[in-house]
């Protein structure tokens, strides 16, 4: 993922302003909650390096601040199903173009500067996906998948 960039709605469409009004998690709140997770991660798992200091996680967190801003309700929850599928697929490199190109018929005609945020914050490194695919085989493979290992 890329570096961690500012979370703001300058660029998120007047239309979503109704997604202001829910009572989502603040990009605070949703920062605050993935650090605690993976720091409690690292506590149960002294033997991995999860470079803690590189605060990898905050790309991720960041855009889905943004999309929670810059999206409607139901296309959020469509453009989160995708990923879930993506997820349960392991990263595959079949799944990851067919997610690729969900998301491009999802937001291109009407959210075209949601698409490029995802492609460059998303799709942007395909080795990363082959990366994880082999980690999540590897998971399998020892019997802790969905699990702490």
């Amino acid at each position: 993922m890329s570096a961690p960039t500012t979370s703001g709605t300058a660029d998120v469409p007047s239309s979503c302003a109704a997604n202001s009004e829910q009572k989502l998690p603040s990009r605070e709140e949703q920062l605050a909650a993935m650090t605690a997770r993976v720091e409690e991660y690292q506590k149960q798992n002294p033997s991995a390096d999860l470079k803690l200091e590189q605060k990898w996680w905050v790309p991720s967190v960041d855009l889905g601040s943004y999309l929670q801003d810059a999206l409607p309700r139901e296309i959020d929850a469509q453009f989160k199903a995708i990923f879930a599928k993506l997820i349960q697929d392991k990263f595959a490199p079949e799944a990851v173009a067919k997610a690729r190109k969900q998301s491009r018929e999802l937001l291109q005609a009407e959210y075209p500067q949601v698409l490029e945020r995802v492609e460059e914050t998303v799709f942007k490194n395909e080795a990363q996906f082959a990366e994880l695919h082999r980690h999540m085989q590897g998971v399998d493979s020892i019997g802790c998948a969905g699990g702490n290992c």
